[in-house]
């Protein structure tokens, strides 16, 4: 057994692998040579499939809280007709459906009183409902009972935390919530001098948002200090569109994935992405928020006048809604028949497709199959359509088309804003009114609740989400409950909810990494310090780390002391303010905002005097985190467990609001132990207060917490238990743990081929694909310039003039882009350069030397005459002549933004880099702390104790690609995944020999170059002249075994939107045909099954799906589910589950099944494309000029720097017909084929640009995936190449399934025509 190292390439959808000598030559097994790539659909943490089945339980609890509320109300209906339920429960069904069919009324049967005395005197549910809330006299049970339907059905948000009976908040409450957030956590007073005014402008809705905007201006005041800008915050209450970089005055928003805000929009449908570009900002949108939705409702029950007591209630406001609009409409119906009578049928009849005229506005939901619009896309066409009224009359009218408020639908997505307090309050008064008429309502079950209380605990019932799933059978529930039925009165008594948040702490809190304990909660007093602590430990002033003791004073007087957020700005003004620092100095270390504070420390600073240790506090904000809006649970706990607060202390922390878990537990952070320099044993908390160090640096070989903390996990947890639950103790992204599943298996299956494990794994995994980049923003360098020199205003006038000439493409040079971030001068000597000689006399110097610091970023870069450079050579700090001739100079460029301050701090620092910075620089290199990469390693490292795991960084072999010349192009093919495993042997080998302990040992007398490890031999690791040979050898090979994880489909079970009558694959509802009412379209399926069936002409076999929706039944009986579901007569089942992305091969040709159209099977073919480096780099240059066109939205003229060229492009134009040509592209794309071939001269008169995009449409036909190429730009088909076989099979000469294992090494065939 000799030895061997394994490289892995592990990504969110792809692990790539390499198996080699160590002399990097590749393995070989059974012939193959041991590399490849195993492909996976992104575990995307389940979000589609999440959305689905959350919608479903919420469309299922609204039908079993009418189901109670029929069985609490079904037998006093029966006593006044009989069949009053059945009608109702039949409404939507066509009168020949119905089960009393001479009945051809919906509701109401009586001879004096039918459906059309009922919604003539009831328009709307809400006429209904004020009517019952208004009158005591008595009224039809019936009518109560639709009344109540009606609100149980839709009952409101749940988002203010208080009884279902208390007050909703206002407007100005909110307000001024949101005003106390900008005070404390922002630093910025409440932006507005007269809030009454404020206020009056947010409800006013007979003004635009143009309008609002100019009245705010002189409410609105500005200070330069604030963190956030109140007149844009303003805006945005207002409904205006704002840039979250004005909003938060941080420039760095500007290439937000989301850039800008409006607050009406669904802001759950983006939370996710503007978190990860806010991150604690969010919680300013939040309450932004809800003040927008606060005046939105307010400006509903405006509609309603005031009862007697002061009450408003939402129908009165919704029938006073409903009266307006009728006015509206025949008011604006009168207007254009006086004004524009030629165009009453195409404003209010015509339909067609994207004309949002009334007609497309007007249909109740798009269920119909026609087409329909928003409001404010219904006044926009208005706007256009309608001329200016000369009549004073229609001036209210056409006020309401140009704000986009004209004819508000009662049921729209306004009514979200609705807490449910407000339906409560009506359901009350309306149940309150009909016991003096329904005597039933007051009959009294054993436990004294009447039927009254029981309708009430329907509305306002919610199941804890500590509680879980209610079913103790399900393998995810904890609950504690009796065998007795639950319903919502008689829940507390059936469930035990103490035990089950007892249950919900052990289950679902997560674990720390480190010591496999509970976690704190993010918000707990000692991890907030904790949190604080590491943020701030990295201070440095002019690149100098804080003292510890100016530090803790900093800490005691920013943190402790205020509440308010903490800014570099702040720190800048503490230590001036304390003549620990000067004007000039720079801070650094730090981001622009503090994220971490101590807001529990002073939420609860006041209560920690009474109480005998801060451990009960702890406890108390764990309690807050687990029982979030259960406050009634919360007060019992609170009573219980805190008896010295009083019931001021108990409502105050009642309305306190804690959320998330942080990713330490309390013993890694204050029981493990390293020891110091006098040997006294200090925990990381300890550490933290005492030094500058971060939780990053303790976790070093320098210090024992790391080994410690795995010391103690093992002894406490041990190191056995299945791969889910060594996954679940990990604190890392659902995403990457199928990403670890199938990294361990093909490990497995080489260390087997081998029979013994391996002496070194490399590992990298990687951030994410490029679907994780999709909706990123970049800001173009030009784009970028021209801003900044926009702020400088007159000055460099000239500059700024060549500058808006330069061409786009000549700015990707380094060189000319910090030539006018320089404003035109040598850094170094101030002088003019010369930018017709930038090439011959000027250089592009690094500022910490590039042989001891891998840093080729601008920051680290700067313009230079050639001599300063040459002079300067690799010493560093710069000399002290330069710094402080050039310093003011410097210091104008950072403060226009031209510098960063990371990059002014570099320039002006005047102390050479220490020991401890230069083994950091190296040990980045060496090192991984991204959280994935670890926990694959912890795994790893369980299962090969014996073999080292060596981190290998992707920067790294990225560099050493770059140096060799060796093309990587993502577009082309899949097999980039192996290749970069392989190079993360070669690179990461080499790394982990050269710099040992030794080397770091005596590193100041070392020589070394970062920048050119690999042009001198490395003993034991690297021979230049034989290996680099090799290593190029080996990657010029395509011999790569790639698969494909076969899995099942699991989520959405069709599409949820009911397509029209005569359309959809699924009938809504059982025994309703789609012919009349329509069906769900795209019915998914679980997998699919080869089955023998009686044909038209004799037996067949053939390739059906198991649907989702029926996969139990398929379980449970496979021959009754052919029968009924897929109709198939005398089945007979041979093969009982194929999954998607299993591997077929018919007649010989290879095709992984994708899904389904129709009779036809869907599919991608599994051929790699293998094409020479030169071509490779081609197409490589193209992708990035069309996503620059596409960036920029324009088409971008080609330069010299984009290497394209019309006879590039003719070359791989004939490539690509060549590569048609070969075997195993033939059988596949021979229509494609004859095509390019017919139209080589077309291809030829194309624009280059236009032939750039055509050749990239064509290369989707040989990736390995279901993209259709758009070769219409040659007149072709918009959807070429894709690739769709028969379900039957038995036609076919020869049929197999392909079994692939992960690592592709072992193969097995199965025969589907086997008799």
């Amino acid at each position: 057994m000799s030895e061997y190292y394994i490289g892995l390439d592990v990504g969110t959808n792809s692990v790539g692998w390499a198996a080699t000598d160590t002399a990097y030559s590749l393995l070989k097994y059974k012939g193959n040579a041991m590399w490849g790539v195993r492909l996976f659909d992104d575990a995307n943490d389940a979000a589609e499939r999440r959305s689905s089945r959350t919608a479903r339980r919420l469309h299922a609890r609204s039908k079993q809280r009418l189901a109670l509320l029929e069985l609490l109300f079904s037998e006093a209906l029966a006593e006044k007709d009989p069949l009053f339920l059945t009608r109702l429960a039949e409404s939507a069904l066509q009168e020949q459906d119905r089960s009393s069919a001479s009945c051809r009324y919906a509701l109401f049967n009586d001879s004096d009183f039918a459906d059309r005395e009922y919604f003539k005197q009831y328009p709307t549910a809400y006429h209904l409902r004020s009517e019952l809330i208004h009158s005591t006299a008595p009224h039809d049970i019936r009518l109560v009972y639709l009344a109540l339907h009606h609100i149980v059905k839709s009952r409101g948000h749940f988002l203010f935390d208080m009884d279902a009976d208390g007050e909703y908040k206002g407007v100005r409450e909110i307000f001024d919530e949101l005003c106390v957030l900008l005070e404390e956590q922002y630093d910025t007073a409440c932006p507005v001098s007269d809030t009454d005014a404020f206020l009056e402008l947010l409800q006013n809705d007979s003004m635009g948002i143009t309008a609002k905007k100019k009245v705010l201006k002189p409410l609105v005041g500005k200070n330069a200090a604030d963190m956030v800008d109140g007149y844009v915050l303003c805006c945005a209450l207002v409904g205006a569109t704002v840039k979250c970089a004005d909003l938060f005055c941080d420039e760095t928003l500007k290439d937000a994935d989301i850039p800008s805000l409006r607050l009406r929009d669904d802001l759950d449908e983006n939370y996710d992405r503007l978190a990860d570009a806010l991150s604690d900002r969010m919680d300013l949108v939040v309450a932004m928020k809800a003040v927008f939705d606060a005046a939105l409702l307010s400006k509903i029950l405006g509609k309603a006048a005031l009862t007697g007591d002061g009450t408003v209630y939402i129908s009165d406001a919704k029938v006073q809604q409903f009266d307006e609009n009728r006015a509206d409409l025949a008011l604006l119906k009168r207007y254009v028949r006086s004004a524009c009578p030629e165009k009453y049928g195409y404003i209010f009849r015509k339909k067609k497709d994207k004309l949002n005229n009334f007609a497309a506005y007007g249909k109740r939901s798009i269920a119909s199959g026609e087409y329909t619009c928003k409001q404010e896309d219904f006044c926009k066409f208005l706007k256009k359509e309608l001329p200016a009224p000369s009549d004073a009359a229609y001036a209210a009218l056409f006020a309401k088309i140009e704000n986009g408020t004209l004819l508000p639908k009662l049921k729209g997505a306004d009514n979200s804003v609705i807490p449910h307090q407000l339906h409560y309050r009506e359901l009350k008064k309306i149940l309150e009114n009909a016991a003096g008429y329904l005597p039933f309502l007051q009959q009294a079950d054993a436990d004294g609740l009447t039927v009254t209380d029981k309708i009430l605990s329907i509305f306002s019932f919610r199941i804890p989400y500590y509680v879980g799933p209610l079913n103790p059978k399900s393998p995810n529930a904890w609950v504690v409950r009796t065998e007795e039925k639950i319903t919502p009165w008689n829940f507390e008594k059936v469930v035990d909810t103490q035990k089950c948040a007892e249950g919900f702490m052990i289950r679902l809190i997560g674990k720390c990494t480190y010591t496999g304990e509970a976690v704190l909660p993010k918000d707990s007093l000692l991890y907030s310090e904790f949190a604080v602590l590491n943020e701030i430990n990295p201070l440095c002033l002019n690149g100098t780390p804080l003292p510890a003791d100016i530090k803790n004073r900093l800490f005691q007087d920013l943190f402790v002391q205020s509440n308010a957020r903490v800014t570099k700005k702040k720190i800048k003004q503490w230590l001036l303010m304390h003549g620990l620092a000067k004007e000039t100095d720079e801070v650094s270390g730090v981001d622009n905002i503090i994220k971490a504070n101590l807001k529990s420390y002073h939420d609860f600073k006041n209560i920690l005097c009474k109480v005998p240790h801060a451990e009960i506090v702890e406890d108390i904000i764990k309690h807050i985190l687990i029982f979030g809006e259960d406050k009634k649970m919360l007060r019992r706990w609170l009573k219980a467990s805190c008896p010295f607060l009083d019931e001021q202390d108990t409502a105050y922390v009642l309305r306190l609001r804690y959320k998330d878990w942080g990713r330490l537990s309390r013993t890694f952070l204050t029981e493990i132990y390293t020891p110091d320099e006098n040997g006294e044993a200090l925990s990381v908390m300890d550490m933290l207060r005492a030094t500058n160090k971060n939780l990053q640096q303790l976790l070093t070989d320098d210090y024992d917490f790391a080994k410690q903390a795995e010391e103690y996990r093992s002894l406490k947890f041990g190191v056995g238990g299945s791969l889910d639950e060594q996954l679940q103790d990990l604190y890392i992204s659902p995403r990457i743990h199928r990403s670890i599943r199938q990294t361990l298996k093909i490990v497995k299956e080489i260390t087997a081929a081998e029979k013994c494990a391996p002496k070194k794994i490399f590992l990298e995994v990687v951030r994410g694909t490029k679907e994780d980049l999709k909706g990123k923003r970049t800001v173009s360098r030009k784009d970028n310039l021209l801003q900044l020199y926009k702020a400088c205003k007159e000055e460099h006038g000239e500059l700024a003039a060549a500058l808006a000439a330069e061409d786009e493409g000549r700015l990707r040079s380094d060189a000319l882009y910090l030539y006018y971030t320089q404003f035109g001068k040598c850094m170094y000597s101030g002088e003019s350069i010369d930018i017709t000689k930038l090439k011959s006399d000027y250089d592009i110097d690094h500022i910490f030397p590039q042989s001891r610091v891998k840093d080729d970023s601008l920051d680290n870069r700067v313009l230079v005459k050639r001599e300063l450079n040459n002079d300067k050579k690799n010493i560093y700090p710069i000399s002290a002549d330069i710094r402080t001739n050039m310093q003011p100079f410097w210091h104008m460029l950072k403060e226009k933004g031209l510098i960063s301050p990371r990059k002014y701090e570099r320039l002006v620092r005047n102390t050479p880099l220490t020991e401890a910075e230069l083994s950091a620089f190296v040990s980045r290199q060496l090192v991984e702390n991204r959280q994935s990469t670890k926990a694959l390693a912890t795994v790893l490292k369980r299962y090969y104790p014996g073999t080292k795991l060596v981190y290998s960084k992707a920067m790294n072999v990225s560099d050493f690609r770059h140096d060799q010349e060796l093309v990587k192009c993502r577009d082309i093919n899949d097999l980039h995944h192996a290749k970069d495993a392989y190079l993360n042997i070669v690179v990461g080998n080499v790394y982990d020999t050269k710099f040992t302990a030794a080397f770091f040992k005596n590193i100041l007398t070392e020589e070394y170059s970062l920048n050119k490890v690999f042009e001198r031999d490395v003993r034991g690791a690297w021979k230049k002249e034989r290996d680099l040979a090799k290593v190029r050898s080996v990657m010029k090979k395509n011999n790569i075994l790639v698969t494909r994880m076969p899995h099942e489909k699991k989520g959405k079970l069709f599409d949820l939107q009911i397509l029209p009558k005569g359309k959809g694959q699924l009938p809504v509802k059982v025994g309703r045909s789609i012919e009349n009412y329509g069906g769900y379209n795209n019915v998914s399926g679980a997998y699919s099954i080869v089955v023998e069936h009686d044909g038209k002409k004799g037996r067949v076999r053939t390739i059906e799906p198991v649907y989702i929706y029926q996969k139990a039944l398929y379980e449970q009986d496979p021959l009754r589910y052919c029968r009924e579901i897929l109709g198939l007569s005398e089945p007979k089942i041979i093969a009982d589950r194929i999954l998607f992305d299993t591997l077929l091969e018919l007649n010989g040709k290879r095709i992984y099944i994708t899904g389904r159209s129709g009779n036809q099977l869907c599919g991608k073919h599994p051929y790699q494309l293998a094409i020479d480096s030169d071509s490779e780099k081609a197409i490589k240059d193209i992708k990035k000029y069309v996503d620059r066109c596409a960036e920029k939205k324009a088409v971008l003229p080609i330069t010299e720097h984009d290497g394209i060229s019309a006879k590039t492009n003719l070359r791989l134009f004939d490539l690509f017909i060549a590569k048609f040509h070969a075997p195993v592209y033939a059988a596949y794309f021979t229509n494609l084929c004859n095509f390019c071939e017919q139209h080589r001269e077309n291809f030829i008169a194309l624009t280059p640009d236009a032939q750039c995009r055509l050749l990239l449409e064509i290369l989707k036909a040989f990736k390995c995936d279901r993209t259709a190429s758009d070769l219409s730009a040659l007149g072709g088909a918009k959807n070429a190449g894709v690739l769709m076989m028969s379900k039957t099979i038995s036609t076919c000469r020869t049929a197999y399934v392909i079994h692939h294992s992960p690592s592709g090494l072992y193969e097995t065939k199965v025969d589907l025509l086997c008799p």
